[in-house]
């Protein structure tokens, strides 16, 4: 259970290593969204809440989302489980973890039909939905029914998108949990990019599913980190101040590196 806890004020870029682990950090990106727009009192934000409700949902429309997250909480509880005879282990912080990912488990089994399928079928977002994928086609005479919902009380919409969001619960709790054991599970390594490029050989037997780098939050450089599950590059670029194209840096850059998996 232990790697190390992710320093919050670092500026962090993270490369997943695999499509499912992906998609939950696309939801854990958008679901995030939601909260500061949900939060918001202005007919803007509810516009962004909506909005990404549909993208939400063109993620979890994409493929069988439900049986992805049964899959990796099984595989992630039977790698937990393995751990309860380590001494090193907090295993009543273990217990907790492992009872987590059981409830979500039960959730998801017990959840019928496709992942939003419900929203999906709510005729007020639907008719939203239907007009978000053209540019500007939510205007006010596009969707005047939509631009009088927006006219409500700043409450009365916030009750009204945190009741949608509610119907993907479990799905926000399940990746968010995931990602988070993930990323927890490695501690971090200083590195030194040579000329601004680093590049290594993952160890075989180990089932690395994101990569990490963090650097401070004043560093003049963004990372561009590409690779697969044996092997890794980092590239570390300058953006240019005229707008042109960003260049890899010449200089030798120090960086803290997360190799996750469980």
């Amino acid at each position: 259970m232990g790697g190390g806890q992710i320093d919050e004020h670092a500026m962090r870029f993270e490369q997943p290593l695999s499509e499912r682990i992906r998609t939950m950090m696309r939801l854990e990106f958008l679901f995030e969204q939601s909260r500061f727009a949900i939060a918001g009192d202005e007919e803007w934000h509810s516009r962004l809440a909506i909005a990404t409700l549909a993208e939400v949902l063109e993620v979890l429309a994409r493929g069988d989302l439900k049986s992805e997250l049964i899959k990796e909480l099984e595989r992630v509880t039977g790698t937990l489980q393995q751990l309860k005879d380590n001494p090193s282990v907090d295993s009543d912080r273990l217990q907790y973890v492992v009872d987590q990912c059981n409830d979500l488990l039960e959730r998801l089994r017990l959840h019928n039909g496709p992942l939003g399928a419900a929203l999906r079928q709510d005729e007020f977002l639907a008719s939203i939905m239907q007009r978000s994928g053209i540019a500007g086609g939510t205007c006010a005479f596009d969707l005047p029914g939509y631009h009088r919902w927006l006219q409500r009380p700043a409450e009365q919409r916030r009750q009204a998108l945190e009741n949608w969001y509610s119907a993907l619960e479990t799905v926000r709790l399940s990746s968010r949990l995931i990602l988070q054991l993930i990323r927890d599970s490695a501690a971090p390594r200083n590195q030194t990019a040579r000329d601004g490029t680093y590049q290594r050989n993952l160890e075989k037997g180990n089932s690395y599913q994101l990569i990490c780098v963090e650097l401070p939050p004043d560093s003049p450089y963004f990372a561009e980190i590409s690779g697969s599950k044996h092997f890794i590059t980092v590239r570390f670029m300058e953006q240019a101040p005229n707008g042109d194209r960003p260049s890899q840096t010449v200089r030798d850059v120090d960086f803290l590196l997360r190799c996750c998996g469980l």
